[in-house]
């Protein structure tokens, strides 16, 4: 059977056009080659596209997905970090600041997504473009933050525009980096510590402090709200630390430093790094947040704790106040009088103080020279006499305690006599019947007539009493006369 051949002839016609690609898949596949000249001209064409381009959030998606995969890609340290500064710089090129805020947004979309596929080497160069993005974050609020005369139509605008950048910041780290959900933040759990390590170190190096109180506290609200609703321990303890702590020690007028605070090294500012903070407003927003009914259980104490905080720094800037109300500077800034304060009145109490304490003065000294000149001649020589008689007690007192002393009796006196004793004993008695008269003469006779013969003793006693005056009581009462009560009954117990 033969085979039958076909021939197919190819028609010629119009080929058809090629599908053109969208830019940003185009800058994507560009920012990812390997070529340095190439990355550096995508990035180019991508700086006049934000500028005269509005991008949807699934285009800045993909232009997002490019850029990471090209700094992962990326190596030496120089060369990441100009491209990091390349990166965040983009934030700054939009016209509208919505859009600004939704290229915010998907970095932190992208970043969270792929975070896994980072290793220990390219985490670092990771952590310093988050470090950028929120610092390019704040400058949308610098450069939409020139004021104009109060009251008219730019300064209301200027105020309604600052709003609505604060608060679109505030739900886009609400629903990313600080979402409370637990698929978000289990596997993302090191782009959170980081983000409160550097939160407010970047808003005061974009702001240098000069901000309102209530803006401060908006600008706060994302790392309240994840305290009251996280069930992360870890991150909770880091926002707590790093972030509420800090406002309380190192950006506080306290002069105190945080437990982790590192002092920057080759730079000095005479000016202290202080925020205002409204102590008072906080104290009050935690004390809402953890009586809440929606607030986990396990986190109450930690809200409790910081209202308690705040309140006590409250108290502690009110006494600063005080003291810094009679405290005035001048052009060196050194301290000098209060203008405002009258010196005479200060004199006129620092005299009525001294003459006071002349007067209490005056009145001890005249008091004692009063007392000192009612001793007359009289009172000196019955003093003398006084002393005199003084003497002699003392020295008739010695005479007695002389005569009354008695050699203690030997130690064995109470031990029974042998046998042999007694019979020597008996023997002795035999022969001396005489004894029982020398018995009689051992009894002293004489203290006994000595106290007898000396009646007049009473009488000097009266002679002693002095006038009523105070000086002869006094040294009176020094030398007392020594009673003889006690030697009678000392020598009654030993007959």
């Amino acid at each position: 059977m033969e085979e039958e051949t076909k021939v197919v002839k190819k028609v010629s016609g119009p080929a058809k056009p090629q599908k053109l690609r969208s830019i940003d898949v185009e800058l994507a596949q560009k920012l990812n080659t390997g070529s340095t000249q190439t990355k550096s001209s995508a990035l180019f064409k991508l700086r006049s596209v934000v500028k005269n381009e509005k991008l949807t959030e699934i285009q800045l998606l993909k232009i997002w997905k490019g850029l990471f995969l090209s700094l992962y890609n990326t190596d030496k340290p120089i060369v990441q970090e100009e491209f990091s500064k390349d990166i965040s710089k983009l934030t700054t090129y939009f016209k509208d600041y919505k859009d600004s805020l939704m290229f915010i947004k998907c970095f932190f979309i992208i970043l969270q997504k792929h975070w896994d596929y980072i290793d220990k080497y390219r985490v670092d160069k990771f952590y310093s473009l988050v470090r950028k993005m929120l610092n390019s974050s704040f400058q949308i609020l610098k450069k939409k933050n020139a004021q104009h005369e109060e009251g008219s139509e730019e300064e209301q605008a200027r105020l309604l525009l600052n709003e609505q950048i604060y608060s679109g910041l505030v739900k886009i780290f609400k629903s990313t980096v600080l979402n409370t959900s637990s698929d978000s933040t289990t596997n993302t759990n090191g782009i959170l510590l980081h983000f409160a390590d550097i939160y407010l170190e970047e808003l005061f190096k974009v702001t240098q402090g000069h901000m309102e109180p209530i803006n401060l506290t908006k600008i706060l609200l994302p790392f309240v709200n994840f305290l009251t609703k996280s069930e992360d321990d870890v991150s909770c303890k880091r926002i707590k630390e790093r972030v509420f702590d800090r406002l309380l020690t190192t950006y506080s007028p306290f002069d105190k430093k945080d437990a982790y605070y590192l002092p920057k090294v080759g730079v000095s500012s005479s000016t202290p790094d202080i925020f205002p903070t409204d102590y008072e407003m906080m104290s009050k927003l935690f004390f809402k947040c953890a009586s809440s009914k929606d607030t986990l259980e396990q986190n109450r104490k930690t809200l409790y704790g910081l209202k308690n905080q705040f309140k006590r720094a409250q108290a502690a800037l009110e006494e600063l106040e005080e003291l810094a109300d009679n405290i005035v500077l001048d052009e060196n800034g050194d301290i000098v009088e209060n203008p405002n304060v009258n010196p005479e009145d200060l004199e006129g109490d620092e005299d009525s103080d001294e003459e006071f304490d002349v007067d209490q003065m005056d009145s001890e000294d005249s008091g004692e020279g009063e007392f000192d000149d009612e001793i007359d001649a009289d009172d000196a020589e019955e003093l003398d006499d006084d002393e005199e008689l003084e003497d002699e007690d003392e020295d008739e007192d010695e005479e007695e305690e002389e005569e009354d002393e008695v050699p203690p009796p030997p130690k064995n006196l109470k031990s029974k006599p042998s046998p042999a004793q007694k019979n020597k004993q008996q023997q002795q008695q035999q022969q001396s019947p005489a004894k029982p008269t020398q018995v009689t003469k051992k009894q002293p006779p004489a203290p006994i007539t000595k106290k007898q013969q000396s009646p007049a003793k009473p009488t000097q006693v009266t002679k002693k009493q002095p006038p009523a005056k105070p000086t002869p009581i006094t040294k009176k009462q020094q030398s007392p006369v020594k009673p003889t009560s006690p030697k009678v009954v000392k020598k009654s117990t030993r007959k």
